[in-house]
This record gives C-alpha cells, sequence and structure tokens, in this order.
C-alpha cells in the first residue's frame, strides 16, 4: 500500500475560507469593501507565500485600493496596508443569518456548511447556535473522511488497547471507556471526542495545536500474544495531524470537550491514568519518525528460547510461556513487556520503556528508560545465523545474553514441562 503524510488528508480546521465569488458583486472603483472569510491573511506582496502583515476577520471594513493581476487586490484594513485574493473580499457586509441558513442547508456538502459555520461563530462569537453547529460539523466532516480512509487507505496504524488489567482493582470498562482512557494518557489542555459505530474522532488541545486522530476499534483476532480475553481490542489510527487552530473552532471544540483530569495527588479521587504494568509515566517520550520505523520493522512477539546454539527450545510449563512483546500505545510511546504469554498472568510483567531506537547492520540498540530516569541499552540482533532465533544483549549495568525465538518460528521445538500436585 502507498505511504502517505500524516498531514495529506483535508482538515476542516486549518481551512480559512472557500472561494466566495458569489459574494463579489462591487465594482472594481469601489472604496469600502468587507472581509468575507474567517480569518483573511493580509500578506506584504500578492503572493501565498508573502509575509503576513495581519491577520484580518470576517465583517472587517477595508478601503480598496487597487486590483491586481492573478485575482489579487490591495486593501487598507485599519492601520494596516497589504494584499488579499479578491475572492475574500466583497461589497456587502456578511450576514449572520445567511451564514447560519447556509450553514444548515443539508443539500450543500459538509465542507461547504462547515465554513459557512465557521464564518459564523467568528462573525458572533457569542452566539448560542453558531459554535455549537460548527463543532457538529466538523466532526461530520472528519467522520466521512475517515471513511473514505478505511476504503483507499489511511495509514491504518494498529496500536493495542488494554482493558480491565489483571492487576487492576478499576470496575470494568467498556472498549468506548478504555479507548478515552488511552487517548488521555498524555499531557493536554482539554479532549472532545466522539465515538460513532466503533469509529472516533478525537480533538485534543495541546501546546498550542489542536490534535486531531481518527480511526477506528476492532477486535483482537490470533495467537501469538498475552491475552486472548475480551479485555484486549485493536485501535487503528488512519489519520494523524496536529496545528494551529482559529478561534472560533478551539471555543467551539472546547464548550463540548471535557478538561483535563487532575494528576494524583491534587485530586484523592481521581484515576491515576499511567499504569505500572506498562511503565508508563508522565511525558513519556514518543519516538522519532525514524526510530518508529524501525520499531514497526521488527516483529512484535518473542518467546524466550532453552538450551544451546543448534538444540534450542521454548519451554512451556503447564501453558505458560517467557516471552517479551514490543509494545506501541495509541501516542507513538513505546515499551518492551516482558512476561508470561498464553497464560493466566501468575506475576506482574516487567516493563520498560524505548525512547529511541537506531541500526547497524542487523544489530537494533533501543534505548531503554524507567520512570526513576534509570537507563539501559538493548542490542537485539536479528536476523542471525540460526533460524528465526534472535540474541538480545544487555550493556548496562552488566553484560547479559538471552535468545528469543519469533513467536510462530515452526522450526522451534516446544518442550511441556507441568507436575500437578497429587
Amino acid at each position: 500500500m502507498k505511504k502517505r503524510s500524516p498531514q495529506h488528508h483535508f482538515r476542516a480546521w486549518a481551512v480559512c475560507v472557500v472561494a466566495l465569488s458569489s459574494a463579489m458583486g462591487w465594482a472594481q472603483d469601489a472604496a469600502r469593501v468587507y472581509i468575507q472569510g474567517s480569518e483573511v491573511n493580509l500578506r506584504g506582496s500578492p503572493a501565498t507565500s508573502a509575509e503576513v502583515v495581519k491577520k484580518v476577520t470576517i465583517g472587517t471594513e477595508c478601503q480598496y485600493l487597487e486590483e491586481l493581476a492573478k485575482g489579487w487586490v490591495r486593501l487598507r484594513c485599519g492601520d494596516a496596508e497589504g494584499f488579499t485574493l479578491k475572492t475574500l473580499v466583497g461589497a456587502d457586509k456578511p450576514s449572520l443569518d445567511k451564514l447560519l441558513a447556509q450553514a444548515q442547508d443539508t443539500t450543500a456538502s459538509t465542507k461547504v456548511r462547515l465554513d459557512a459555520a465557521a464564518r459564523a461563530a467568528t462573525l458572533d462569537p457569542q452566539h448560542e447556535q453558531a459554535p455549537d453547529l460548527l463543532a457538529e460539523l466538523f466532526f461530520e466532516l472528519n467522520f466521512e473522511q475517515l471513511a473514505k480512509d478505511k476504503v483507499k487507505g489511511g495509514l491504518h496504524e494498529a496500536v493495542v488497547v488494554t482493558c480491565n488489567q489483571a492487576f487492576s482493582a478499576a470496575p470494568k470498562k467498556t472498549h468506548e471507556e478504555c479507548l478515552i482512557s488511552e487517548l488521555e494518557k498524555i499531557e493536554y489542555d482539554w479532549h472532545h471526542v466522539r465515538i460513532r459505530d466503533n469509529n472516533f474522532v478525537s480533538a485534543m488541545y495541546r501546546d498550542g495545536s489542536l490534535v486531531v486522530y481518527t480511526g477506528h476499534i476492532s477486535r483482537r483476532t490470533g495467537k501469538g500474544r498475552f491475552n486472548d480475553g475480551d479485555d484486549e481490542f485493536n485501535a487503528i489510527v488512519e489519520s494523524r495531524s496536529s496545528s494551529a487552530v482559529a478561534d472560533a473552532l478551539r471555543m467551539a471544540l472546547q464548550k463540548g470537550g471535557s478538561p483535563a483530569k487532575a494528576s494524583e495527588g491534587e485530586d484523592s479521587n481521581s484515576e491515576t491514568k499511567y499504569s505500572d504494568w506498562f511503565g508508563e509515566y508522565p511525558g513519556m517520550p514518543a519516538l522519532s519518525p525514524v526510530a518508529l520505523e524501525l520499531y514497526r520493522s521488527l516483529p512484535t512477539v518473542w518467546y524466550r528460547l532453552d538450551g544451546a546454539k543448534g538444540a534450542r527450545y521454548v519451554r512451556s510449563t503447564c501453558g505458560v510461556v517467557d516471552a517479551v512483546m514490543l509494545r506501541l500505545d495509541i501516542h507513538r510511546r513505546a515499551g518492551l513487556i516482558f512476561g508470561e504469554a498464553n497464560g493466566s498472568y501468575g506475576e506482574m510483567p516487567r516493563s520498560l520503556r524505548v525512547i529511541d531506537v537506531s541500526k547497524s547492520g542487523s544489530s537494533y540498540q533501543l534505548q531503554l528508560r524507567k520512570q526513576d530516569g534509570y537507563q539501559e541499552l538493548l542490542t537485539l540482533t536479528w536476523p542471525t545465523d540460526e533460524l528465526n532465533v534472535s540474541q538480545w544483549r544487555v550493556e548496562l549495568p552488566r553484560v547479559r545474553e538471552s535468545y528469543y525465538a519469533l513467536a510462530r518460528a515452526k522450526n522451534i521445538e516446544t518442550r511441556k514441562d507441568c507436575h500437578t500436585e497429587q
């Protein structure tokens, strides 16, 4: 499947305005015009790459100075003078009623309706209906795009979400609740998420940008993982994007969203969002694009091997096999989980976060870190001269080696060992 940039999709919140040729009923020699777009850039020269002199919002009265080639006009708006496209200004002052009517016109495309709602909400920020309509159309447009992505192929980036962990005393959650918890395992100001028929659109405001994920959830299938129960499912991310956002949309989404939960200690009743099981902690770094690609190129489940070279085998103790799983969360943060595969979690797995990955030849260097700052370097060599066998070497604090086989390797013997007390 052809790869696409995470930013390749149309983003509802990144578009200022559609062409407004129908609003251009003014003569070329008119002295007074009005800004028609939600927020229009007044530039230092007639080019989209030129410096922005001033951002001018819808309804602003400007003085028309001259018309130039290729659809550009020169305006004076207050104390600023610059250039913008002729299609973004008009002789008539924008009407809130007309914009709201356009936004509610179901015969028009969602994209056109969204633009009208954005202009209405910008024109009158205190209007009760416009922000709600803007938020609804934002999610509608993203759900429409998600449906196209699922057919044509978006990122299709699958991550495992775990509910009702074996070592957690928290009440049982639905998959939808678990997905929201997974999305919110990151620092943010507010979060507005919609889930519809197992499809989701997540709009989160963090670090001054609107971060949007779209995707869907599905049951996990297949073998070679840690748990076969209903407490795990796949979250398939079809698109990711992050961008600055206009005030009107930011306020509209925030109105229907949820503020960040109080951190542990601020509210004794708040649920801790980080799991000791997965070695999670505040501020966990995401992998860089290069490290992410390398990490994803590795098989995700490995079985620990016993025996010497040429005679290695997997030991199955009453159906329990020691294994390690390479895991990614929905925010592209990686971790290694060491524990029991296909077992009943007799003891808590051990987890280390992966903060960087590099490669030299057939050796992958994984930089590991715990919450307390402890770090170590794991070198994973694969392939080796033994079919489906990898060598794992930890350099710090002491050199130690272990060997793992691919979870689905067919040439590796499994020796069963189980003694039942009478």
